[in-house]
Parts: C-alpha cells; sequence; structure tokens
C-alpha cells in the first residue's frame, strides 16, 4: 500500500491530511517551502489528485488517518505484538468527495472516546471531559537490558532508539519484528545524567553530552560533532524550531534563573537568548506550529514570544503538575501526569479541554515518545516500558 511514494513524500503526504501549510510543513520538516512545493506536486502527480482535500481522502482511504463522526464505536481491543492501532470509515461514493471546500480547521483526538476541540475558537475556559483509558489500550516493549533511571529514549526515521545514560556511550535499537532490543556500536561520546535528545526529520541530537558541554548530531549514518554549550550550562530542556536548536539552561553564577542559548545551522557558536525568572525544577519543553511551550513545577504555563522577546503566560494547567513529561501529538500538546497519573488533552490559548484517567496498576515516569501510532512512556526507574495504543482521529466536517 502506498508504494508508489517514497518515506518522505507518505511523511508530507500526512502533514497535508492533517491540515499544514505549506511553510508550516517546510518548518517542521527543516527545509525550504519549495521543496514542499516540489513534493506535493509529485504526490498529487502520483496519487492522481488534484487538490489538498482529495489528498486527505487518499490518505483517509489508505488507513494514514481516521475519519469519524463523534458517535464513534469504542476502539478495538489489542493484543501483542504491538502494532498501530488504525480504522477506517468508509463513505459512500456520492458523498467522499463532497468535502466542505474551506475547512475550517483539522482538529485531533487522541484517546478512546474521541473529545473534539477547535483551535481557533476564543480563549473561554473549555469544559474538561474526563475518561477513563481502556486497559486493553495499555501494553508493554520488552525492558531494556540492565535498565537505568536515567535512560532516555527517542524516535529519529521511524526507529525507537534508548540511550542507557548513566556516563555510559551505549544504545540500543528495538526490533519490531523480533521485540528485542539490539546493542547498536558504541557512541563517540558518553551520555551522562542531565543530557538531553531532540529528533525531527532533520536529525537526532545529544545536548549536554560527555562532560555536559558536548553537542552530537546523528543524520542516520555517523555521528556529528556540533559546537560545544556554554561550559557553566547545565541543561534543562532541548527543542528545534525554525532550523535552530534551543536550549533551555541553568548557569552556576545565575542558579535562580532560566535562559535560552540558540544554534542556527550557519552558525559556529552558540548564542544567548531570553532569561526566564525564577529556575523551575522540572522544566520540560515542547515546540508546536513553530511556538516554543514551557511547562514546569505548579501550575502555570508560558509561551516565547518572538516579537516581545520575552516568555507570555499561557492557559493554567488545573492541577499542580509536578511530575511527568509533555509532548505533541497531531497538533496538539500532551501532559503526562505522573502522579495521579492521567493524560491531559492541552490546547493552548484554551488549556486543558481533556483528561484521560490511566489504569491504577500503570506507572508513569518522566519521558514520553511517539512511535508508530503509540506512545512509549517508561516508569521512572526504567524497568517497565508502557505503551499506549493511541487512536489518532481526523474530525472534518463533511457534507451530507
Amino acid at each position: 500500500m502506498n508504494s508508489e511514494l517514497s518515506e518522505r513524500e507518505l511523511q508530507i503526504l500526512l502533514l497535508v491530511a492533517q491540515g499544514l501549510s505549506n511553510r508550516q510543513i517546510a518548518g517542521q520538516l527543516d527545509i525550504s517551502d519549495n521543496t514542499v512545493k516540489v513534493h506535493v506536486r509529485n504526490i498529487f502527480a502520483k496519487i492522481n489528485v488534484a487538490s489538498r482535500t482529495e489528498a486527505s481522502m487518499y490518505a483517509v482511504r489508505h488507513g494514514l488517518i481516521v475519519v469519524e463522526n463523534q458517535s464513534a464505536a469504542p476502539a478495538p481491543t489489542v493484543a501483542p505484538p504491538i502494532e498501530p492501532v488504525v480504522a477506517v470509515v468508509s463513505l459512500p461514493p456520492t458523498q467522499r468527495w463532497r468535502w466542505v471546500a474551506a475547512v475550517l480547521g483539522v482538529v485531533v483526538v487522541l484517546g478512546v472516546g474521541g473529545v473534539v476541540w477547535w483551535t481557533t475558537q476564543p480563549p473561554v475556559a473549555p469544559v474538561i471531559r474526563q475518561q477513563s483509558s481502556a486497559p486493553t489500550r495499555w501494553a508493554r516493549l520488552p525492558a531494556v537490558p540492565d535498565p537505568q533511571p536515567d535512560q532516555q529514549f527517542a524516535v529519529y526515521a521511524g526507529q525507537l532508539y534508548v540511550f542507557v545514560g548513566n556516563r555510559s556511550a551505549q544504545w540500543l535499537q528495538f526490533n519490531g519484528a523480533t521485540r528485542t532490543w539490539q546493542v547498536l556500536t558504541d557512541l563517540p561520546f558518553v551520555v551522562p545524567t542531565g543530557a538531553k535528545l531532540w529528533a525531527d526529520g532533520a536529525g537526532l541530537w545529544v545536548v549536554g553530552a560527555d562532560d555536559g558541554d558536548g553537542v552530537w548530531r546523528w543524520d542516520g549514518q555517523q555521528w556529528q560533532r556540533q559546537p560545544m554549550l556554554p561550559a557553566d550550562v547545565t541543561v534543562a530542556g532541548v527543542v528545534r524550531v525554525d532550523g535552530a536548536l534551543l536550549v533551555l539552561g541553568q548557569t552556576n553564577t545565575a542558579a535562580t534563573m532560566l535562559t535560552t542559548w540558540t544554534l542556527a545551522p550557519q552558525d559556529q557558536s552558540w548564542q544567548s537568548g531570553i532569561d526566564f525568572a525564577p529556575a523551575l525544577a522540572n522544566p520540560q519543553l515542547v515546540v508546536l506550529e513553530g511556538v516554543v511551550y514551557l511547562f514546569g513545577d505548579g501550575v502555570h504555563v508560558w509561551r516565547l514570544d518572538v516579537m516581545t522577546q520575552r516568555w507570555v503566560a499561557d492557559r493554567d494547567l488545573p492541577f499542580a503538575w509536578s511530575n511527568g513529561a509533555v509532548t505533541t501529538v497531531l497538533g496538539s500538546i500532551l501532559v503526562i501526569d505522573a502522579t495521579t497519573p492521567a493524560l491531559w488533552a492541552y490546547v493552548p490559548g484554551q488549556g486543558v479541554v481533556s483528561k484521560q484517567i490511566v489504569p491504577t496498576q500503570i506507572a508513569l515516569g518522566r519521558q514520553v515518545v511517539t512511535w508508530q501510532a503509540q506512545l512509549i512512556m517508561p516508569n521512572l526507574d526504567g524497568t517497565v516500558i508502557n505503551v499506549y495504543q493511541a487512536v489518532y482521529q481526523t474530525f472534518v466536517p463533511v457534507m451530507p
């Protein structure tokens, strides 16, 4: 299925089906607008469509996304081996192509019942819908050999990796066919406690390696050394936005303050950026549609306003968050609360719109990565790797 499309074209088709513009796709994949246009044109030609709407329908018919009504039936039980959960709802041929010409927004829902929210709504306090996630949606991956509390997971080019940490040069890759962890050739550096990872279409970065100031990038073939961080920086978070790597960190000379440093592709050194005070005990960074958001201890959420060069308060969380992780899931932010435990859907400018209660037997930690339509969430000591079967449902108005 979709064998005529390359891996990059499939990636762009999925982003088109999510409603992203060429510019947004270019920013996310770190390629030029013209390159995206060429890919989109080639995709249209290969799948024989003439518009982004028809391309979205192609993605629906081939199981890349799901179109459902709000009253969708419960998701099927999933048993190991773990595979992406995909359900396709076929529309009658007479209705299939009668879509609204200008779709107001593509809305993404994570979880079992399907919760709809619109990111273009005015910033009013949403009604938080609470549900319990079905135990059948939870499974486990085999534990990493000799698991460590500070081991870190990353997904790059569709592959799941784990870095052992604890000043080790060892990293492993998960083999989905044999369901085993395979030890790879040792890294050319060690990964200490406190190092941070970032992965996207342009590479996999390890920031804070070696003695805490090393920066390395994996391009799928080899590791390349990048300009080192300022020597006195303790890394708190790493993201990549507008083609530049952004690090949130703390210096020994300003222990009560966090600041940012950026490394653009053309730069040979890190540039200091916008300060944030006071320092947070457990900061987490995430990027959504080119905007950097900061989550930390307490209930507050901030976004980085590059126009005013300051951190601006966004909508508060409805709970005190102190232990967990954040990630983006197809256009929204997912907040993992390991204390409750629960999964919260957060919409910038609106706040939390839904809550999924996690079964009591599931112990979560401070990490989450998305892999093959699943959320990978290890527990705090790394001995258990939880897998949440996440159903990504796209709601689009369809003409009768």
